[in-house]
């Protein structure tokens, strides 16, 4: 718990996720790539299923979905959100906002502000400092945070470096203040490596290139996965420090979950093999939305003992982001 003087501050209520209901297997991604087996794709991805957005469903539908299961699971008044926001790289449209779509098709109030963020895998907890200092400032009450994500749409079917990984998905968070003396989402840190942006990275969507030049998502995996294994755990370092941590203070630790291979050796090199969660068999790599996706199935699990989590995301930027919550 983090030591405050008494007054509210911004804790997590609730999370609930949506996932399309189109799955895509090992087994039939192993009959489009050659010398792919399902067994091979498990190995190096720790991914058995990856569920796919319809051609017609967009990532605002999705963020609908997990917005309207999170109401309904958390009886709240809808009218008392006055701030709504999206987390997403996969827009529908350039313009209006893709927020704007949600605030009118969940019939919020008109006296909520609504906007989105362009972040990927450090998304979330860039979305929990956002909502954290809007509510402890006093200019916002409840915050509904939604991250939605089709990145399948931006891929080449036949590129086994992404096909293999990432599956479409979206999460809502509900934010609401709390009176007391400790903070239920701790203190937040950031970081930019932006001369790697080339690393991952897709036109799609963007001015830069004409449409007829625009280009699948490409990933330089082996950079990525040098970059994290060697930034992330010294990143890390410099949040504990400048925060006075220690991580036997934590219980758990989520990481953005890229990929099962990452996850095993970035949790080894830290040594936190014993606390780092990995849980992404079902999903795969769901960029912003899979750090609250792991959030909701503790909770579930463990919905009478509050635990305190430590929280990383890491990727497209190259970005990373730590904080903690206790929920």
């Amino acid at each position: 718990m983090f030591c405050v003087t008494n007054f509210l501050m911004a804790k997590i209520k609730d999370i609930s996720t949506y996932l399309p209901q189109k799955v895509l297997s090992n087994e039939e991604l192993a009959t489009r790539l050659s010398n792919w087996t399902p067994e091979k794709i498990f190995e190096k991805t720790g991914i058995k299923f990856r569920h796919i957005a319809e051609e017609d469903e967009t990532t605002s539908d999705m963020a609908i979905s997990a917005a309207n299961r999170l109401l309904s699971k958390s009886n709240f008044d809808k009218e008392k959100i006055d701030m709504l926001f999206l987390i997403t790289q996969t827009q529908d449209q350039c313009l209006p906002s893709s927020s704007c779509r949600i605030h009118k098709e969940l019939g919020l109030s008109k006296n909520c502000g609504t906007f989105d963020i362009n972040q990927g895998c450090s998304g979330y907890i860039y979305g929990l400092s956002v909502a954290k200092g809007l509510i402890n400032s006093g200019d916002v009450n409840n915050v509904l945070m939604l991250t939605a994500d089709t990145y399948t749409k931006l891929i080449d079917p036949e590129d086994s470096s992404v096909v293999t990984l990432f599956g479409d998905g979206a999460t809502a968070t509900l934010i609401v203040p709390e009176e007391g003396k400790t903070e239920s989402i701790g203190p937040c840190f950031f970081g930019t490596d932006g001369s790697k942006g080339d690393f991952l990275r897709c036109d799609f969507l963007g001015l830069k290139k004409k449409v007829e030049e625009q280009k699948y998502l490409l990933m330089n995996g082996p950079g990525i996965l040098n970059f994290t294994l060697s930034k992330l755990p010294e990143e890390l370092n410099d949040y504990l420090n400048k925060y006075k941590f220690r991580m036997h203070e934590f219980d758990l630790v989520v990481f953005h979950q890229a990929n099962k291979f990452i996850l095993k050796n970035l949790y080894k090199k830290i040594g936190i093999e014993d606390k780092g969660v990995i849980s992404l068999e079902n999903t795969g790599n769901t960029v912003s939305s899979s750090i609250p996706m792991v959030l909701e199935d503790i909770i579930l699990k463990n919905s009478k003992t509050k635990r305190k989590i430590l929280l990383g995301g890491f990727g497209v930027g190259l970005s990373w982001a730590f904080t903690s919550v206790v929920i």
